[in-house]
């Protein structure tokens, strides 16, 4: 007899998730705590963590917030001599962190092009590599979650070139260090939703004509929550997604299934 319980738990997991002080990571990071994972953020405001330390409390789960700039590899190096001295080992990473900038494609300055796809695409391998080749790969496992997005495979008709741009290029460096990597028994999938409310886009969702359009695209009648965006990510850390990897998991209401 097979056993099925449990299969959803991280318990005596270490999660390090990248962007961890915005709305997706900070959902992420308390959903798992909530199953059993010791976490790590790290971004640019690790002060404005503290819900998540009374979560961490109320588990019995070990917390920290680091400041730490992912483009900048020693930057990286110190955050993992912290988390190693204090937690141990990383074996589930999440990159969240990402920017966009709204520019029609016509006006897209170089220095605007290149922080965009600086922070999404250069960010995460800075954090994959050093994780993967101080942790993961010693230890031969590992979950690697990245954060994509519908318009990695689908175009707009405005504003989001380099964002569209840096998504599918999360797609394909998914897709590539889950096969390089998986002789180690590493996994790399990515999560890919629709528009989930953040303070980054509420502006946006607050115009009921765009609102309007935009859900009436999507199947299920709705845009994305944090909640299901955490979901997944527990889903993809566990051991009941062992035998994913390379894939784009589109959390979008059907929105890329009726394009």
């Amino acid at each position: 007899m097979q056993n099925y319980e449990n299969m959803f738990n991280l318990i005596g997991h270490v999660a390090l998730i990248s962007g961890g002080t915005g709305a997706l990571g900070n959902a992420i990071a308390e959903s798992f705590l909530q199953n059993g994972a010791d976490v790590v953020i790290c971004g640019g405001h690790p002060e404005s963590t503290s819900t998540l330390e009374t979560v961490a409390k109320q588990y019995g789960q070990k917390f920290l917030a680091i400041r730490c700039n992912i483009l900048i590899q020693s930057d990286i190096d110190i955050m993992l001599d912290q988390i190693e001295a204090t937690l141990g080992l990383i074996d589930i990473l999440v990159n969240s962190a990402g920017m966009n900038k709204l520019l029609p494609a016509e006006d897209y300055d170089e220095d605007t092009f290149d922080k965009v796809m600086g922070l999404n695409v250069k960010g995460t391998h800075l954090v994959t590599k050093a994780v993967g080749k101080r942790m993961m790969i010693p230890h031969q496992s590992g979950h690697i979650i990245n954060i994509s997005s519908v318009k990695g495979t689908l175009g707009t008709q405005q504003d989001y070139l380099a964002y569209c741009t840096s998504k599918g290029a999360i797609n394909m460096y998914t897709k590539q260090i889950a096969c390089e990597w998986a002789k180690y028994g590493i996994t790399a999938n990515a999560i890919a939703p629709t528009f989930v409310r953040t303070p980054i886009n509420s502006f946006q969702l607050d115009d009921p004509e765009f609102y309007s359009k935009l859900v009436n695209r999507i199947p299920l009648g709705r845009i994305g929550t944090v909640k299901d965006i955490a979901a997944t990510a527990i889903f993809l850390a566990s051991d009941a997604s062992a035998f994913i990897t390379g894939q784009i998991l589109g959390v979008d209401g059907g929105l890329t299934a009726i394009q």
